[in-house]
């Protein structure tokens, strides 16, 4: 089983989405899958 996405990677991954980053570009500079970082934004997004 992989190990889990640290929380420092979350926040970055977030921040460069929010600063206006393409949600593919994120995904491959911080080498993760769109999957994750959809679900990241969407909390996000619920919970502030």
């Amino acid at each position: 089983m992989p190990a889990p996405y640290s929380y420092d990677l979350r926040s970055k991954a977030i921040e460069a989405v929010k600063r206006g980053e393409k949600k593919i570009e994120v995904s491959r500079f911080f080498k993760i899958s769109r999957n994750p970082l959809d679900l990241w934004l969407k909390k996000e997004r619920e919970t502030g």
